[in-house]
């Protein structure tokens, strides 16, 4: 292993000779994320962001030599918001042959974890096609996760507002709040509707079992599904604790 005395979580840290002795059980962290429109007052970086602030205070908490954090994946398929401005989204197909030809190779190379960690609800079935397909390929352990279902955060958030509030409501914008306050416009912060399938009794919906296709305008004029009003830094912090010490123990179980 590398020298403990610059010891980094990093992959692009590190040197082409430091990683020829990397353990190939290490877990590799691939974190998926998107640039895509989040309303009038979240950037169009929000779901980078929120992986990136997860995966620097993880490092700093845990560090350890089960696992390096790869260079993030953010351009992601969002075609659902292409119809606002700002949004940068690839092509479905183009999306999942990019990811392969960049873990691929790794894989070839002997690494036996690989651990695809997903911020964009709008490309969890892809994930779930790269890791089948890398499964396939080559029998290695691969684990895929995306950091808002690992729990239901419950005193935290409401159950409605975790059910049908997709995109820039009070869940990401707490978690913005804690991390980047800073980028947080407070003062477009209004009241927003949560998905109609919270009061819809029709089999075909959204989100639920039976689902149509659906692009963001359909459900939302301002791009936010869910009520952004009730985000706090606290709340913020204790959503991040709760997803840091999940992927604590996905890393110790992959790696054991």
């Amino acid at each position: 292993m590398y020298n403990k005395k610059m010891l980094t979580n990093f992959w692009s840290d590190l040197t082409t000779n430091e990683i020829k002795k990397i353990d190939k059980k290490t877990v590799l962290i691939f974190p998926f994320s998107s640039i895509e429109q989040h309303g009038p007052h979240l950037p169009l970086n929000t779901d980078h962001k929120i992986l990136k602030g997860i995966l620097n205070k993880f490092s700093n908490k845990y560090k350890s030599k089960k696992y390096l954090i790869m260079p993030d994946i953010h351009f992601g398929s969002a075609s659902e918001h292409s119809s606002f401005d700002g949004t940068l989204s690839i092509n479905s197909l183009e999306f999942i042959s990019h990811a392969l030809s960049i873990i691929e190779p790794l894989c070839e190379k002997n690494f036996k974890n690989i651990f695809l960690l997903n911020s964009h609800g709008g490309q969890i079935s892809h994930i779930d096609i790269i890791a089948k397909e890398l499964k396939s390929e080559f029998n290695i352990q691969i684990v895929k996760g995306t950091y808002f279902l690992f729990d239901q955060f419950k005193n935290i958030v409401s159950s409605k507002e975790m059910e049908y509030g997709y995109h820039g409501g009070e869940f990401e914008t707490s978690l913005m709040l804690y991390y980047y306050p800073k980028l947080v416009r407070k003062n477009n912060i209004k009241k927003n509707k949560l998905s109609p399938d919270v009061s819809s009794k029709k089999i075909i919906t959204y989100e639920k079992s039976i689902k149509k296709a659906w692009l963001t305008e359909e459900l939302s004029k301002s791009g936010i599904i869910g009520d952004p009003r009730n985000a706090s830094a606290l709340k913020g912090e204790k959503i991040s604790n709760i997803v840091i010490d999940c992927i604590r123990k996905i890393i110790d179980e992959m790696y054991n």
